[in-house]
């Protein structure tokens, strides 16, 4: 019998051998966004984040009162979605005011004992009577498309358990429908893959009160809910890191330069080219990119949910001292962000926006 040489035998093989499977592609990770929606804000630019390139399969953008009342950030979010041709991905509103009633009628009381907040978000002005009646028309006029009746907790709620472990939850603005989804379907807490959160100030001061930072000041007892829920996972990107990401002239002319897209007219016509930070917008980058985490901690997180001037001040205990057993009674481990890797956010960021 006549050997062949083994590279001979090898080709032959393969030529006789039935075409390999193609690899089936990798399912879409699937999200929802919890945010209080602004035009142009860090929250719609953390949405612009995950719906460029179509990699995530965003299950819907759920609404809550923060920056904006909840008829607001439903219409900005109905319109920016349809400027960028993504009219498939719901829009469903959600908590029109904190868990706790009387936030707003307490607030000329705090301000007077604990120190004037330098912004309120949705008290600023009156709230409106629906989303399609703003005290101003939205950038480029009313959406066509229309939100979903179903409330944002319940909305949470049925999607997480159609799509068990597979659903990361976007908290980016206070986390009053995350609480309420929780406490009303408790089932789901196992179920959901991921909390992200753009919310506290742990090793850094606070931008509304000395203590606190504007999400989880807004709504301190929902944050407190949310943050001693057992998920699976829970990651914080705080005031810490935010304030280490400014965004500035040289950004903004990354972004608008080129052929016009709809985000970038709204780039021109909105932001202008002014400083701001980006908050919302690491919570995105750091869900499509992990590697841009420079620097992270686990700790037991909690919230003051007492009324003083540490009302909404985020909470995080160090592993040492305070590991379990030892952690206060009640408080969940979570990861913390505190440092990123910002020259590549930055690149992630200018390409999100410039393709779509």
């Amino acid at each position: 019998m006549r050997v062949l040489p083994i590279a001979a035998a090898l080709l032959l093989t393969a030529a006789l051998s039935p075409p390999a499977q193609a690899t089936a592609a990798a399912p879409k990770p699937k999200v929802i966004i919890d945010a209080d929606m602004g035009e142009l804000n860090d929250d719609a630019v953390a949405m612009f984040m995950l719906t460029a390139r179509k990699q995530v399969d965003i299950l819907g953008v759920t609404i809550v009162a923060g920056n904006t009342w909840a008829e607001e950030g439903t219409a900005y979010a109905l319109r920016q979605l349809e400027l960028i041709g993504r009219q498939d991905i719901p829009v469903v509103p959600g908590a029109v005011e904190p868990l706790m009633p009387g936030r707003l009628d307490g607030l000329k009381g705090e301000n007077h004992l604990y120190g004037k907040a330098p912004w309120t978000g949705a008290f600023e002005g009156p709230r409106p009577p629906s989303y399609t009646q703003l005290a101003r028309e939205p950038y480029k006029g009313y959406a066509k498309t229309r939100p979903l009746t179903t409330k944002a907790a319940e909305f949470i709620a049925d999607q997480v358990k159609r799509n068990p472990g597979e659903v990361t939850l976007f908290a980016i603005g206070p986390a009053t429908n995350v609480a309420l989804a929780v406490r009303t379907h408790p089932e789901i807490v196992p179920l959901v893959k991921e909390v992200i959160y753009m919310g506290g100030a742990f090793d850094a001061p606070g931008n509304v009160t000395p203590g606190a930072e504007f999400n989880w000041w807004f709504d301190p007892e929902s944050a407190k809910i949310s943050v001693r829920t057992p998920f699976r996972k829970q990651t914080i990107v705080p005031n810490d890191v935010a304030m280490k990401v400014p965004f500035t002239k040289a950004e903004y002319d990354r972004v608008v330069a080129g052929a016009s897209t709809p985000v970038k007219e709204m780039f021109k016509d909105l932001q202008k080219g002014q400083q701001t930070y980006v908050w919302d917008a690491i919570t995105s980058a750091i869900f499509l990119d992990r590697s841009l985490i420079k620097k992270s901690e686990e700790r037991y997180v909690d919230v003051d949910a007492g009324m003083g001037p540490n009302y909404g001040r985020s909470l995080g205990y160090n592993l040492g001292e305070f590991n379990a057993p030892a952690n206060p009674a009640g408080t969940r481990k979570a990861t913390i962000v505190f440092d990123i890797d910002k020259k590549r956010f930055w690149d992630l960021y200018v390409d999100r926006m410039r393709n779509q």
